[in-house]
């Protein structure tokens, strides 16, 4: 079957959450980033992370994982300079204009992909995060340094 990425793009549905362009026209809400981690190799547990930048400048991140049921998925509140980090690194690599990374297929070790919506504007992007390509890579690499509660990998028990 060749790679089309409909597994990772039903993530966040699967695990409970609302459509993301739903998310981001919630009230009070200027954005959301979500970066939903696909792992092929079936050790960790899939998640989506979606960072909530509210008009009164609260910065909110909700983390869901697959199996784990929670009515709601907890909110933790972020300094915005951290996200500040984040949205200049995508300004920087002009992610609005990007398109998926080439070349992927399901054999990754795993598969993000990363979506920003503000009101009707939604645009996203699939990376490997374990394979380093300009300027996928120096997106990775500011989620890593700047948002790594997005990323954490729960072990599978």
């Amino acid at each position: 079957m060749p790679f089309d990425g409909t597994d990772i793009y039903q993530l966040a549905s699967s695990l409970g959450l609302p459509d993301l362009a739903q998310a981001a026209r919630g009230a009070g809400v200027m954005s959301v980033l979500e970066i939903s981690a696909y792992y092929a190799e079936r050790r960790v547990r899939h998640s989506v992370a979606r960072v909530f930048e509210h008009q009164l400048g609260e910065i909110e991140l909700q983390v869901a994982y697959e199996g784990v049921r929670l009515e709601t998925a907890p909110r933790i509140s972020l300094d915005d300079a951290r996200m500040e980090k984040v949205n200049v690194v995508l300004l920087a690599v002009k992610f609005r204009a990007l398109r998926h990374q080439p070349h992927l297929s399901y054999d990754e070790r795993s598969l993000w992909l990363i979506r920003q919506a503000a009101g009707s504007y939604m645009h996203g992007v699939m990376v490997a995060p374990d394979r380093p390509e300009p300027p996928y890579s120096t997106i990775v690499n500011a989620i890593d340094d700047w948002l790594p509660e997005a990323i954490r990998e729960v072990p599978l028990r």
